[in-house]
């Protein structure tokens, strides 16, 4: 009989799994293993980056008349890959290359193009090193070669044209492949490939032809006509800007790795996406850039020389990070950035984040990875209440909050975006634009100070005031290394203060080593037209106090936030964002209180009600756009509590698994199937009812979810009335067979709820 067959198989897929987990060791709570296939760590048998070569093909410049030589351009479609030698469909990242000579220059420095394939400078393989780490993590990653859209000498570009056609054939050859349709790759790709899963990395000016990219198929999939795509994230490393208008950033979250040495883009200009993206209405995705001191901009293509300007009149840059240490903290960043891209895990997605410098929840990293870096991070709207944004100069006066901003004993000016004089912008002198380089060139406050009474105040209008919503005070700032009232070399600090409606105060001091207070490294010299100018980089860096801080005052209810000036005597700041922030990703894993020491402590001990309710604790949820959970504690604990048979635990689990499959990842779900078949057998009665359905309107087995109503009709029979609404997918015969299975089934077993179960079990927890 089919039905017995099929209890048979349920039956050895149980064994299996409980073998399985029998075998596995037994890790405590804070131990459990991830259970996602990304890990910030690779193995040391690292998938090998595959040099393909898809043959030559042409693209078309539609700029120039259909009888010119330059209308068709021929082109290679060569690059390298690496991907997970098993299982999938894994993201995609598509690495695109810099603007950096392909074929050999003329006198005139262009070059000629095209040229033989063994003059041609592979830029492409310079990532080698960054696809192959990717793979180690559960990516499908490829870095291609773009020189074609980088080259003057056929025809004067337009930006992006010729880049589209490229990532067009690329990836059109890897859809194919990885459908199953043959793949000259090199390397099996069928089934590996997910490209509506994708991210983009981009150096130098590969970094705004990515965004570029990005937008146009933002466009496009409103369209619905998308083949790849749209783009989940962007990774910018050094990135250039020259044709691609930073205004409005970029439609999906964004990292930008800004080298403080960069001898080539040597005013940091990826910071521009961020600054243009903070002054976008209401942005819905975040921005983070890291500065990562010593590093140059060349050394993260393993390919490239030393950069082509170097950083004359820089003490900070004399002493560079090695290219292996630069790379290195690449593919670290790059394995966090795509893991709070891809992960469903909130744990696994904070605790990169963390790593990468963006838990807003606590004071500001001085080091990334080990070496010396600082990040800044903008939120999406949702998770920040911006107090001061100056995007005008009459925010120095209403705060975006909609309550005013009053300077007490402090000077503001406003300084507008863009690069400007005194002398092309009068009374812009304390702005300092042309002699200070702030990457990025936003627009910021200057705020002076020669009172130790001076203060900043924000008042809290109501319905703003209950900070409880939020994780920390965030002030992005910078010291003036020209402003007479900073003693040269000096750091700056002041006070964050905030007032409850009964008056009570609580104040806070910056800390000693605040990075974004320190005066910044480089030298003052004299120029004979400008005066003083500074050699070095002056990046705006956030202060942040969390609120956990403010003790004696009650958070709920906040009439005012106040920076005081009361730390030095006098200074003078560049001052771009005071604002209210909060994790995106909670740093308390559970969204009700944490789970008690009692209730662990009856799951390590065997309770498997404590093990169930543990692993409902933990899993993933969002409340007002924040994440709460753990995966791996979730998993971990059903799969110890399915393993000892409990029923209750087995619908839990296959309740979790096929709702995070609806989600797009299905990787636990033929586990949590066997369990519910398992709690089937042992007649729970949910375990039943997800099996009908299941049986019936997913795996279209009539026969089975037939049999499966049928168990309820002596104790429901309206429920069990519905399998009469496709009994007409069936034969009489097969009707009747199952109908006499589960009339013995009725005969021999009961129906059975969670109260059954959990008095089958000792524990003094009870949580229906």
């Amino acid at each position: 009989m089919k039905l017995v067959r099929c209890f048979l198989s349920i039956t050895v897929a149980l064994v299996a799994l409980l073998a399985l987990t029998a075998c596995s060791p037994i890790v405590a709570p804070g131990e459990a293993p991830a259970p996602a296939p990304m890990q910030n760590g690779a193995p040391s048998d690292l998938p090998a980056a595959v040099e393909y070569d898809l043959g030559e093909a042409t693209v078309i410049q539609e700029r120039f008349p259909a009888d010119s030589r330059f209308r068709t351009m021929p082109v290679r479609l060569n690059g390298v890959i690496a991907a997970p030698a098993e299982g999938g469909p894994y993201p995609v990242v598509l690495i695109l290359h810099g603007t950096h000579p392909g074929c050999p220059v003329n006198d005139q420095s262009v070059d000629v193009w095209p040229c033989a394939p063994e003059l041609e400078q592979p830029n492409y393989r310079g990532f080698a090193y960054l696809v192959s780490q990717l793979a180690a993590r559960g990516y499908v990653a490829l870095s291609i070669n773009i020189n074609a859209e980088n080259t003057f000498g056929f025809g004067e570009p337009t930006a992006g044209e010729r880049l589209r056609q490229l990532v067009d054939l690329h990836l059109g050859a890897l859809a194919e492949a990885s459908a199953g349709g043959g793949s000259a790759f090199g390397i099996d790709l069928a089934g590996r490939a997910d490209l509506h899963r994708l991210v983009l990395f981009g150096h130098s000016r590969g970094g705004e032809a990515a965004v570029a990219l990005a937008r146009d198929l933002a466009v496009e999939a409103e369209r619905g006509d998308l083949a790849y795509g749209p783009i989940d994230g962007l990774l910018l490393i050094a990135a250039g800007l020259v044709f691609v208008d930073p205004a409005g950033g970029a439609p999906a979250p964004m990292a930008i790795v800004l080298p403080a040495c960069d001898g080539d883009v040597s005013q940091q200009d990826g910071q521009f996406f961020f600054e243009t993206t903070r002054l976008t209405p209401e942005p819905s995705a975040w921005v983070t850039s890291a500065w990562l001191e010593r590093a140059n901009h060349n050394a993260f293509n393993s390919l490239l020389p030393a950069d082509p300007f170097g950083t004359p009149d820089r003490a900070d840059c004399e002493s560079l990070l090695t290219g292996d240490e630069q790379r290195g903290f690449l593919v670290a960043y790059a394995a966090d950035f795509l893991t709070t891209i891809f992960s469903r895990d909130p744990a696994q997605v904070r605790a990169a984040m963390v790593r990468m410098g963006m838990d807003v929840a606590a004071p500001a990293p001085v080091q990334l990875y080990g070496l010396d870096a600082q990040a800044a991070v903008l939120l999406a709207s949702r998770h920040r209440l911006p107090l001061l944004t100056p995007a005008s100069e009459a925010e120095l006066t209403t705060s975006p909050a909609s309550g005013p901003v009053t300077a007490q004993g402090v000077d503001l000016h406003f300084c507008p975006a863009g690069f400007y004089s005194a002398q092309s912008l009068p009374g812009s002198e304390p702005c300092r634009r042309n002699l200070v380089t702030v990457p990025g060139q936003p627009a910021h406050a200057v705020l002076s100070w020669q009172d130790a009474g001076a203060a900043l105040r924000f008042p809290l209008p109501e319905g703003l005031n209950n900070l409880h919503l939020f994780d920390a005070v965030s002030v992005r700032a910078a010291v003036d290394p020209l402003a007479p009232l900073n003693p040269a070399g000096a750091a700056q600090s002041f006070s964050v203060q905030v007032t409850d409606r009964a008056g009570n105060t609580a104040t806070v001091p910056t800390r000693a080593n605040e990075p974004a207070l320190r005066f910044p490294p480089g030298l003052v010299q004299e120029d004979v037209a400008l005066g003083q100018f500074f050699t070095g980089r002056v990046p705006l860096l956030p202060v942040r106090v969390p609120l956990s801080a403010f003790e004696g005052v009650n958070l709920a209810d906040i009439v005012e936030v106040a920076l005081l000036f009361n730390q030095t005597t006098s200074g003078t700041l560049f001052l771009a964002d005071v604002e209210l922030v909060r994790a995106p990703v909670s740093p308390q894993e559970t969204l009700s209180e944490p789970p008690s020491a009692e209730l662990i402590a009856a799951a390590e001990t065997g309770d498997v009600e404590a093990m169930r309710q543990l692993a409902n604790l933990y899993r993933p949820t969002e409340a007002l756009g924040v994440q709460y959970g753990n995966l791996a504690q979730v998993v971990y604990w059903y799969r110890q509590a399915c393993a000892a048979g409990y029923a209750n635990a087995q619908v839990d689990f296959y309740e979790f698994a096929r709702t995070h499959a609806d989600m797009g990842d299905d990787a636990y779900l033929d586990e949590a199937i066997a369990c519910l078949e398992d709690a089937i057998r042992q007649g729970h009665r949910s375990a039943i009812i997800n099996g009908a359905f299941r049986a019936t309107f997913i795996e279209q087995d009539y026969q089975r979810g037939f049999f499966l109503y049928a168990l309820f009709e002596e104790t429901e029979p309206d429920f069990a009335e519905q399998r009469w609404s496709f009994a007409d997918q069936l034969t009489q015969a097969e009707i009747e067979e199952a109908e006499q299975a589960a009339a013995a089934w009725r005969a021999a077993n009961p129906i059975k709820d969670y109260e059954d179960f959990f008095a089958q079990v000792d524990s003094p927890f009870r949580q229906p």
